[in-house]
């Protein structure tokens, strides 16, 4: 599939998921790019080739019921869990097997190709302790589930990597090898749930990137966002969050091609609209 008609099967599928959650009154919020596309294009970003959402922890029960009980057949919600003997990530995703992304690989295979489809992706966000030490705790305990996750992975791209970030992967990705990565999950789901029982003022996503540490009171409320006419919702405190994420979020980027990260080459972005050539 090209970049348009991936950004189009994905809003189908992003009004789909709305409709739902506006008739079983379920909260949710647009997230990252798809966000930032809400405020500042109206529109999905022109190089996206993802769609984002965001569910508090406390919601995602009553979400979960929902999409089960209101998805059609091809349509599915897949848990990180469900990935298992392979581990892929801790967030959900939602995708309609009718479309692949790409040509399939062996990594997709691997995966049981539940990556490589039109899908939306679902990140839950939980409480973190107000405490900085205790917060930092928290967080390279998530980390270091992760780390454990990742000898379940196809493949490890050790060049990203720094040497000391190499070394702790290494460490923690040999325990993993013991445990099933569904048992992984469980336990790194556990832990967000017993962090997300205690009121604090701060909050983090299953991403755990640093970038992602937010104010619990920007999701209290929700504001309209706007994509192709279509009102969505946003956090309260979305300008903030858009903030804290991009920095100067109403200025894009040099790169556009540097945040598709699903398409084959030939289906990137290009200025003038057509395709990149292989």
């Amino acid at each position: 599939m090209d970049l348009k008609e991936v950004q189009d099967k994905s809003y189908e599928l992003l009004c789909l998921i709305d409709d739902i959650c506006r008739a079983e009154g379920v909260r949710y919020f647009l997230a990252f790019g798809t966000e930032l596309g809400a405020v500042r294009e109206k529109d999905i970003i022109p190089w996206d080739d993802d769609i984002d959402i965001k569910v508090l922890l406390e919601d995602y029960p009553a979400f979960r019921a929902a999409m089960e009980k209101h998805l059609p057949e091809h349509i599915r919600l897949t848990e990180p869990a469900e990935f298992s003997p392979a581990f892929y990530d801790f967030l959900v995703r939602i995708t309609d097997d009718r479309y692949t992304l790409r040509r399939e690989t062996d990594a997709d295979r691997f995966y049981g190709n539940r990556q490589n489809r039109v899908g939306i992706d679902v990140f839950i966000q939980f409480r973190v302790p107000e405490g900085k030490a205790a917060r930092l705790l928290a967080r390279a305990r998530l980390t270091a589930l992760y780390g454990m996750g990742m000898a379940h992975r196809y493949r490890l791209d050790w060049k990203k990597y720094s040497a000391l970030e190499k070394a702790v992967v290494r460490v923690l990705s040999l325990i993993g090898k013991s445990i099933p990565a569904e048992k992984t999950v469980q336990r790194f789901y556990r832990a967000v749930g017993r962090l997300d029982r205690k009121p604090s003022a701060l909050s983090m996503n299953t991403l755990l990137e640093p970038r992602c540490l937010a104010k619990s009171s920007w999701y209290t409320g929700t504001e309209n966002g706007e994509l192709r006419g279509r009102s969505f919702p946003l956090p309260a405190g979305c300008r903030e969050e858009l903030a804290a994420l991009y920095g100067d979020y109403m200025s894009p980027p040099p790169d556009r091609n540097a945040y598709i990260q699903h398409l084959d080459e030939a289906d990137r972005y290009r200025e003038d609209g057509e395709k990149k050539e292989d």
